[in-house]
C-alpha cells in the first residue's frame, strides 16, 4: 500500500546520503597528516605556461602578479602560449617586457587557432624544466605559492600537484556566495582524497607537473584529465591546502550555470573513463575514491530525475505526505546553512543531469563558449587588495 513512499525514501536516502557519507569521510581523512617525504628546500627549476587568447584585459595584470612570485629568479621561466589572439594581447607583452625586463619571459606565438590543449602541447615541446606549471591568465598567486607548493613534489611519488581556488569577489551576489560554499565543500573532499591518494580535480588557476611525467596535456578533459593521466602511471596528485590561487567567478546565475555545465561535463567524461579502468581492473586510484565520485557525478543526477518522478506521484496519490513535505522544505530554508547546503546540492545536480545529456548526445567541450564576464568583475584594485600585484 505503502510501496511508493518506501521507493521515495530509498531514493532520497541514496541520493542525500551517499554525498554526505563520502563528504564526512574525506572531511575527517583531510584532518590526518600528510604521509609523505617532503625536502623543504627542494627548489626545481620550472616553466610557468599561461595559456592566453585575447586576453588584452588581463595580461598585463598576470604578468605583473607572476613579478612578484618569490622563487630563485634562474629557475623559473614564464611561457606565453599565444592562442591566435585577434586583440592587442601581444602588444601588451612587449610592452610590459620592455618596461619589466627582469621577468624572464617567452612567447609561443601561434598564428593559427589550434585551442588551449593543442597549443599548449605545442609548446610543451620546448620546455625542458624540471616542473611544468599552467596557469589561466584570469588566474593570480599569492607570492609565496612556489616556496610552499613545489617541495611536495620532492616526493618520489607524487607526479602532480594543484591549489585551492579561492574568490575575489564571494560578495558579489548570492550566486558567488552559494559558489564559495560549494568551493569551502568541495575542497575538503579533495584535500581528504590526496591524504589518502589522490585527486583528479585539477584547475587550470595553478596545476603543476613532473616533467619526466608529463608527455601531453590530455585532450577531451583539460586539467583534470592530464592529472589522471599522471596518476595512472603510478603516481600521486595532491591538492595542496596551504596554497592558493584566486579568480573572479560571474555574479549572474545564468553564466555561472553555462560554465558549471562545461566543467560537469568534463568531470562525467573523466569518471566515465575511470569506471571503463575501474571494470578492466586497470584503474589506479582507490575503489574508496572512484565508487563514490563515480556515483555522485554519473548516477546521482539520474537519482534526482527519479526522485521528481517519484514525488509528483507520492503528493497526488497522498496529499498528506505533501504536506509535510513543504513543512519540512520551510523549516529547512529558515537555517541558512541548510538552506544553502540545500539549494547548492539541487542546483549541482541539476547541472549534472544537463552536462550528463550534452556527454551522451557526444556533444564536443569545444562548442562551449567561454563565459567572459568573471573577468569583467575583476579589477585591479581586488588584486591590490590581496597584495596580489
Amino acid at each position: 500500500m505503502y510501496f511508493l513512499l518506501i521507493a521515495w525514501f530509498v531514493v532520497a536516502a541514496c541520493f542525500a546520503g551517499i554525498p554526505a557519507l563520502y563528504f564526512m569521510m574525506m572531511k575527517k581523512q583531510s584532518l590526518k597528516p600528510w604521509v609523505l617525504n617532503i625536502d623543504e628546500n627542494y627548489r626545481p627549476s620550472a616553466a610557468i605556461l599561461v595559456p592566453v587568447h585575447n586576453e588584452e584585459k588581463t595580461i598585463r595584470l598576470k604578468l605583473e602578479n607572476l613579478s612578484r612570485v618569490q622563487y630563485p629568479s634562474e629557475k623559473v621561466e614564464t611561457v606565453i602560449v599565444n592562442d591566435a589572439s585577434q586583440d592587442k594581447t601581444m602588444a601588451e607583452i612587449s610592452k610590459y617586457m620592455t618596461d619589466k625586463p627582469s621577468l624572464r619571459i617567452k612567447t609561443f606565438d601561434s598564428s593559427e587557432h589550434l585551442g588551449k590543449t593543442d597549443c599548449l602541447n605545442r609548446a610543451l615541446k620546448s620546455v625542458n624544466a624540471d616542473v611544468v606549471i599552467i596557469s589561466d591568465a584570469d588566474c593570480f598567486w599569492s607570492s609565496d605559492i612556489l616556496e610552499k607548493a613545489l617541495p611536495y613534489l620532492s616526493d618520489p611519488s607524487v607526479g602532480a600537484i594543484t591549489a585551492r581556488e579561492f574568490l575575489l569577489n564571494p560578495g558579489g551576489s548570492w550566486v558567488t556566495l552559494g559558489e564559495q560554499f560549494y568551493d569551502q565543500t568541495v575542497q575538503a573532499i579533495r584535500v581528504g582524497e590526496s591524504k589518502l591518494h589522490s585527486t583528479i580535480f585539477f584547475q587550470g588557476g595553478f596545476a603543476a607537473y613532473k616533467r619526466n611525467m608529463l608527455f601531453e596535456f590530455d585532450h577531451a578533459t583539460d586539467d583534470s584529465g592530464t592529472a589522471l593521466d599522471i596518476i595512472q602511471k603510478n603516481n600521486r596528485a595532491l591538492l595542496i591546502p596551504e596554497v592558493g590561487f584566486y579568480t573572479t567567478f560571474p555574479t549572474i546565475w545564468k553564466n555561472k550555470i553555462s560554465l558549471k555545465i562545461r566543467r560537469a561535463s568534463q568531470l562525467q567524461h573523466l569518471w566515465s573513463k575511470c569506471l571503463n579502468l575501474l571494470i578492466q581492473g586497470k584503474l589506479v586510484i582507490p575503489k574508496k575514491i572512484a565508487l563514490p565520485e563515480i556515483f555522485m557525478h554519473i548516477f546521482n543526477p539520474l537519482l534526482l530525475l527519479v526522485l521528481g518522478v517519484l514525488s509528483v506521484f507520492a503528493f497526488v496519490q497522498y496529499p498528506w505526505f505533501l504536506s509535510a513535505f513543504l513543512v519540512v522544505l520551510c523549516l529547512s530554508l529558515v537555517i541558512k546553512r541548510t538552506r544553502t547546503t540545500l539549494i547548492e546540492a539541487l542546483q549541482n545536480n541539476f547541472i549534472l543531469l544537463v552536462a550528463l545529456t550534452s556527454f551522451i548526445n557526444n556533444k564536443s567541450f569545444k562548442l562551449w563558449k567561454t563565459v567572459q564576464e568573471s573577468r569583467f568583475q575583476l579589477t585591479e584594485e581586488m588584486l591590490r587588495e590581496k597584495q596580489l600585484i
